[in-house]
């Protein structure tokens, strides 16, 4: 989607899987898509390069993340970037890559 700035935002579904009996404060970042900030549905936080939210014990979270770049940082019509998930404990870490796409005109 081309916003009003010219800027492209694109949606993801982002899944967070908590298999222990705890809740967790689980971290999300963007990486390598240069200048790009993400918000998500119901996490109360300006757009950032990441945020954190927490995941209820033994329960899958899903969460609707929106990722938006400059018009003028974008490098091509596809660009593959990703999600970095972890454990604010530093117990486990995981990375998603993803594909941020703009329409031919952007670039």
């Amino acid at each position: 989607m081309t916003l009003s700035d010219g800027s492209i935002r694109n949606g993801y579904t982002v899944k967070l899987l908590n298999m222990i009996p705890e809740p967790r404060a689980i971290i999300v970042t963007l990486q390598d898509l240069p200048g790009a900030e993400m918000s998500a549905v119901g996490v109360d936080r300006s757009p950032a390069r990441s945020f954190t939210t927490l995941a209820d014990p033994d329960r899958l979270k899903s969460l609707k993340v929106f990722v938006r770049q400059p018009a003028d940082q974008i490098k091509g019509v596809t660009q593959s970037f990703k999600f970095r998930i972890e454990d604010e404990a530093g117990f486990e870490s995981a990375e998603y890559t993803a594909t941020f796409n703009a329409p031919e005109i952007a670039r």
